[in-house]
């Protein structure tokens, strides 16, 4: 499992303090992105997320957006049926987190943020902006930059490309240099499907990421495909 720096931690931890309004959310959130099935949906994918979206940290719903970057992941089964849940499963995590650990002023001066971010969560199960946010400008950017942000990766180069794709087999129980023939069909088929979208990044802030990500695509579909040649 990747873990942060110890001065990348202690910036996490401030960060998600200031987020949540209390220190009592961290343990919380340290400990869910720690699970030992975890490689790359861990602390430093939240750090990855943080960075790229630092440059929208003005935003006036900014408070959503990093609700979700905390989120977003915090439940995350690697096995078939619960895989299908995670999403629905990591925004009922947030409502609960924020229920139970933050004060209720925070609560009430932030309950719009959390059911925006909820909203947002859920749809990076189809990594879509959902119809019920696509109507309203603002709601729709803050949909589009979070969803954009978390497919980045994608656009990375080659090195943490790599890194990222055998971390993925990983926690699947994978050896990266030799994958089981169910989850080469599975990794194949997910690809496939993130290559299809059109576009894949929706902000303008992002879209110059597409043709990198597009070939960083193809290179990995090359990979799985190649027991079907």
């Amino acid at each position: 499992m990747r873990e942060p720096s110890t001065e990348q931690l202690i910036a996490l931890q401030t960060s998600c303090d200031a987020c949540f309004g209390t220190p009592a959310v961290w343990p919380v959130v340290a400990r869910a992105y720690r699970e030992p099935q975890r490689h790359y949906h861990t602390l430093v994918h939240i750090g990855e997320l943080l960075t790229s979206l630092a440059p929208f940290r003005t935003d006036p719903l900014w408070p959503a957006i990093e609700l979700a970057v905390w989120g977003h992941d915090a439940v995350y089964a690697t096995h078939l049926p619960d895989y299908a849940e995670n999403e629905a499963r990591s925004a009922a995590w947030l409502v609960h987190l924020v229920s139970e650990q933050c004060p209720a002023a925070w609560r009430h001066a932030h309950a719009a943020h959390v059911s925006l971010a909820t909203n947002v969560i859920l749809a990076t199960k189809q990594h879509r902006v959902p119809e019920s946010l696509a109507n309203d400008p603002r709601l729709r950017r803050v949909a589009q930059l979070f969803l954009d942000a978390d497919l980045a990766i994608l656009a990375a180069p080659a090195q943490r490309l790599i890194e990222y794709d055998r971390d993925i087999a990983r926690e699947w129980a994978q050896d990266p240099d030799a994958p089981a023939e169910a989850f080469r069909d599975g990794r194949y088929r997910a690809l496939l499907g993130l290559r299809a979208h059109a576009p894949l990044f929706h902000s303008n802030e992002f879209a110059a990421l597409e043709p990198l990500a597009h070939a960083n695509l193809d290179v990995l579909i090359r990979r799985y495909a190649l027991p079907r040649e």
